[in-house]
């Protein structure tokens, strides 16, 4: 009777050696199909905002961009990529046309973005100057760095937004 229970014994052990050695994950090697090149390990993801054309509120667009870009001047970058307009096609650009930046400089932890007096014309309402000013500062504030921003036309503060 004894020999009958070691021997079942063995018999379960062996099966579940078995059972388990199967059902263990082997590790396959990936080979990639081509090589990755250096240019494609610099990519970043960044978020730019936008006006959505349905509902007139700021809406975000993802954009993969090569992080060497941002190296030199990243908030000249930002601003450039919002001045060239969304790709998406759902969105809108919320800086005009005709509106233009000639300086931006980063100091004291803030973004000094100087504007064309085309800013304050007559034909751009308050509106259009607060959405393209939230969506400067929404993008921006992605900056650790980044305390606030500045909107200048001239030497003239038209407005400012510490980033909470």
């Amino acid at each position: 009777m004894q020999k009958w229970i070691i021997l079942i014994v063995i018999c379960v052990i062996i099966i579940i050696g078995a059972f388990v050695v199967i059902n263990m994950d082997v590790e396959t090697e990936y080979t990639p199909e081509g090589e990755v090149e250096e240019e494609e390990l610099r990519k970043t993801l960044i978020t730019l905002y936008f006006k959505n054309k349905e509902t007139g509120e700021l809406g975000s667009e993802t954009r993969l961009i090569d992080s060497k870009e941002l190296l030199l001047e990243p908030y000249e970058k930002f601003v450039k990529l919002l001045t060239q307009g969304p790709e998406n096609e759902k969105f809108e650009k919320v800086i005009p046309e005709n509106v233009n930046y000639s300086n931006i400089e980063f100091k004291n932890g803030y973004v000094n973005i100087t504007f064309s007096d085309n800013l304050l014309d007559e034909n751009i309402s308050d509106e259009t100057r607060k959405l393209m000013t939230t969506a400067i500062y929404y993008t921006l504030s992605n900056l650790t760095e980044v305390n606030g921003i500045r909107i200048l036309v001239g030497d003239s503060v038209i407005e400012e937004i510490p980033i909470q």
